[in-house]
C-alpha cells in the first residue's frame, strides 16, 4: 500500500494519499489546500484519483477539494452532518482569517458508518465519531487509521466549535477508535503519526484505564 502525507495550508493540515501499489488506484483524504502539491504526488506516483474523502467538514481540510475534483474527477464523500459545513467552507475560513478560494458546489456521496468505501483493491471501513464536529469519521483501512481532528498524537480535537461535543468526543475515542488493534497505526489530521497502544497508554486527554 502506497501512503503519503503532505502539510498543507496555513494550520500544516495533514493530507494523505492512499493507494494499492500494484493497480494505482487511490483516494485523498483530508485536501485542504495546495492542490498542486497533492497532484504533483499523484501525477509523480502515476495514481489514479477515485475518490476525495473527508474526515471532517472544516475548511482546513476542505480548501483543495474543489481544484481537487476539476483535475481528476473523483467524487467528494463525507458524513452526512457534515454536509452543510462543507459547503461553506469559504465563509468558515474566513471567520478564522483564512482565505479559501472555493468551496465544493455538492458532496456527492455520504460517509455511513458500517458501510465500505471500496476504490480498486481498497477498502475503507467507516467510523462515525463525533465530537469534534457532529459528522467526524474515522477511516481505516487494514492497521491503518486515518482520525482527522478526533485523535492526534499526545492529544485530541477542540470540541469549542459548533457542533463540539468534549463529552461525545471521549465516547468516540474509547468506544470506537480505541477498539482497533494496538498497532494500528493513527494518521492524524495535525501533526505526526502514532499507534493506537501508544495512546492508549500515553495520551493525557483519555484516562482509558
Amino acid at each position: 500500500m502506497i501512503i503519503e502525507s503532505c502539510q498543507v495550508g496555513p494550520l500544516a493540515t495533514n493530507c494523505y494519499i492512499v493507494a494499492d501499489e500494484a493497480s494505482r488506484e487511490g483516494v485523498v483524504i483530508d485536501p485542504g489546500d495546495d492542490a498542486d502539491e497533492i497532484l504533483q504526488i499523484v501525477r509523480h506516483r502515476n495514481l489514479h484519483v477515485g475518490a476525495i474523502l473527508l474526515t471532517h467538514g472544516h475548511f482546513d481540510h476542505v480548501g483543495a477539494v474543489a481544484d481537487l475534483h476539476d483535475a481528476t474527477g473523483a467524487p467528494l464523500w463525507c458524513h452526512e452532518e457534515d454536509v452543510r459545513i462543507v459547503l461553506d467552507a469559504v465563509n468558515q475560513g474566513a471567520s478564522f482569517g483564512c482565505s479559501v478560494k472555493r468551496a465544493p458546489d455538492k458532496v456527492d456521496f455520504l460517509l455511513q458508518e458500517g458501510i465500505p468505501v471500496n476504490i480498486g483493491p481498497l477498502s475503507f471501513r467507516v467510523l462515525h465519531t463525533p465530537g469534534h464536529t457532529k459528522g467526524g469519521v474515522t477511516l481505516v483501512t487494514g492497521k491503518h487509521a486515518f482520525t482527522g481532528d478526533s485523535l492526534f498524537c499526545g492529544g485530541i480535537g477542540r470540541t469549542d466549535f459548533e457542533g463540539g461535543s468534549h463529552r461525545e468526543l471521549l465516547a468516540s475515542i474509547k468506544t470506537k477508535i480505541f477498539s482497533l488493534d494496538d498497532d494500528t497505526t493513527v494518521y492524524p489530521g495535525h501533526g505526526p503519526t502514532s499507534t493506537i497502544g501508544y495512546e492508549k497508554k500515553n495520551n493525557p486527554f483519555v484516562r482509558y484505564y
